[in-house]
């Protein structure tokens, strides 16, 4: 009896094994000329009473808070039971595919998906390589979205793949991952791309590299192990086994953006050479390297857990993405690949930056979080004059709060102490955080009440007071410029023979007389200028001379009279100060881990 009994115990697992729903993709290219994968998407043992199953392809990627128009490069949609029977299907929406099952428990969908969006970083195919990310090429089914995945490639030719997936042993090209979520959020490199191995606190990493660069890969690889190593210190871990670097090289490349154990980055082939776009490459790769605690573990509510069918709506993206950018400068200075006056030297460039843009003074941090899906990534001419950035506005927010703390506890704790009690407080999966829920832990750690700093900086507009802050850490802020120059009020660009204006500050004078972004400037005072010159002619002119500036407007001519005024905001340097207080010094020095007496000026 009892071995009946266990027999049928044991049978009645296998039968309930069985019957648990699988699903695997296959993904091929068997002409990447045509810019086409081809896709397959089998759901296996489906409970048989469900008469249809739901295809969706995400309207969106991570990393990017803008919908796109991904569900417009499907063609040749088609579906079968597991008898290679053909199944009827609709379109629910733009994004949802509706299979008819006919009670079958084995489905198969196929497609094919146009992919010539590199840039984007979304997906590409072409002669050369390929790239996914899968948000952008696999549907999936919402009920079976947390099911293990399992995923072959079918490179074409001789190609092979690079990705943080889990490869299956012995079976090539063969990857899987625990979930939907987890097999979209690790893109794809296939090609004949060349790869690096490199461990960092004993755990592997790649880096993976597509067309030409003039690097030393040595010190490209001993640079990022430093940040890697600088981040494990900051946070206390590395929360991946593995993690891989995809570097796009083309003319054209850029932009970054980061995934749960991998980051997608474009870059120049010649840049590794220039001291400038190397350090850029550096920052780049800080800020990403980041994001793999803040944004890809520690998570707004409104992203943990994605809705990948519409917009993700969040008042968090200043601490996700301005956190980060703040932290991207820092490590980069605490781990020696920054100089402390460099550093500075930006800080006192970001504040004639902050102050300049009068959108600061129109759009709260969290109004801009929120609308990043609505406006940030879909600007207008006035988005300058109307809207702050979280990015930027988000970052020099950080600063001042870090120092808030810092003086508040006579520097007991930090900014680096709230970032670490909210990695270990809303864990991925926790459901989330919520900005009053970082105001709360911000004032456990300050020992007092934040709300006056929220209200003033977070959810309104109050300029920030720069030099109160700063003075803090023993930083004097003080006016560069002793004579005050004449300005335009407007940023121009030069793209072959044409010289456009990209910006127009609301309240200068050259928005008072009626330039608009878009206007081909020809000429100043009948005379032809470029960008390169325009500035210093008009800085050789005094307050109150009046200029024409003509200018191409929907190719007709145009032609502006301005009355020249000061800028208003000026230049500024930030010094250290004579004699700092103990209270001072440690600041400083334990916020850029250095010490007062090494540092320059």
């Amino acid at each position: 009896m009892i071995l009946r009994s266990v027999l049928l115990m044991i049978f009645s697992t296998m039968h309930m094994q069985a019957q648990t729903p699988t699903v695997s993709y296959k993904l091929g290219m068997s002409k990447p000329w045509t810019h086409l994968f081809e896709v397959e998407v089998v759901f296996d043992h489906l409970p048989s009473g469900d008469p249809s199953l739901e295809l969706i392809l995400p309207a969106w990627r991570t990393g990017r808070y803008l919908v796109f128009d991904f569900a417009g490069g499907v063609v040749e949609f088609s579906a079968t039971d597991g008898e290679g029977k053909l199944l009827s299907w609709s379109k629910v929406d733009k994004s949802r595919w509706k299979i008819e099952t006919m009670g079958s428990r084995k489905v198969i969908a196929r497609y094919t998906v146009f992919a010539n969006e590199f840039q984007l970083r979304t997906r590409g195919l072409n002669d050369e390589h390929g790239f996914v990310d899968g948000t952008s090429v696999f549907m999936y089914a919402q009920a079976y979205r947390s099911l293990p995945i399992t995923l072959t490639v079918v490179p074409f030719g001789t190609w092979h793949v690079t990705t943080g997936l889990d490869a299956v042993k012995d079976k090539r090209f063969r990857f899987t991952a625990p979930n939907y979520d987890h097999l979209v959020d690790c893109p794809l490199e296939i090609g004949n791309q060349r790869e690096y191995a490199f461990e960092v606190e004993g755990k592997p990493h790649v880096l993976s590299l597509f067309g030409k660069a003039n690097w030393e890969i040595e010190t490209v690889l001993r640079d990022i192990s430093t940040i890697i190593k600088t981040n494990k210190n900051f946070w206390g871990d590395l929360p991946y086994e593995r993690f891989v670097f995809l570097l796009h090289s083309t003319l054209s490349g850029r932009g970054a953006t980061e995934h749960f154990n991998s980051i997608v980055l474009g870059i120049t082939p010649f840049g590794f050479k220039d001291a400038e776009r190397y350090k850029r490459l550096l920052a780049h790769l800080s800020h990403e390297i980041f994001h793999t605690w803040n944004v890809k573990r520690l998570r707004p509510r409104g992203m943990d857990p994605y809705d990948f069918t519409a917009e993700n709506y969040y008042r968090e993206l200043w601490i996700a993405e301005g956190a980060t950018e703040y932290y991207e400068d820092i490590l980069l200075v605490r781990s020696g690949l920054k100089t402390t006056a460099e550093y500075l030297k930006a800080i006192s460039m970001v504040v004639k930056t902050d102050r300049q843009r009068p959108g600061n003074r129109v759009q709260s941090l969290t109004e801009c979080s929120f609308d990043a899906w609505v406006k940030f990534w879909r600007r207008t001419q006035q988005s300058y004059n109307f809207e702050t950035d979280y990015y930027d506005k988000g970052k020099y927010v950080s600063l001042i709060l870090d120092f808030e703390i810092r003086n508040r506890t006579g520097n007991t704790h930090c900014m680096d102490d709230l970032m670490r009690t909210m990695y270990h407080r809303y864990p991925l999966g926790s459901g989330g955080y919520t900005v009053d829920d970082f105001q709360n832990a911000g004032e456990e750690l300050a020992g007092g009440s934040l709300e006056q700093f929220f209200n003033d900086f977070v959810h309104g507009t109050v300029p920030l007071p720069w030099e109160r802050f700063l003075n803090y850490a023993g930083l004097d802020l003080t006016v560069v410029d002793t004579i005050q120059k004449p300005w335009l009020g407007i940023v121009s660009s030069d793209a072959g023979e044409k010289t456009t204006i990209t910006r127009v500050v609301a309240g200068s004078c050259g928005y008072d007389a009626g330039l608009n972004i878009g206007d081909e400037v020809l000429a100043l005072d009948g005379f032809r200028v470029r960008t390169s010159d325009l500035q210093k002619r008009i800085e050789e002119m005094n307050a109150g001379d009046k200029v024409k500036l003509t200018v191409f407007r929907d190719d007709g001519l145009r032609e502006f009279e301005v009355t020249l005024r000061h800028e208003e905001i000026p230049s500024y340097k930030i010094t250290r100060v004579e004699n700092p207080s103990p209270l001072q010094k440690s600041i400083y020095e334990s916020w850029l881990d250095t010490q007062w007496e090494d540092a320059k000026e």
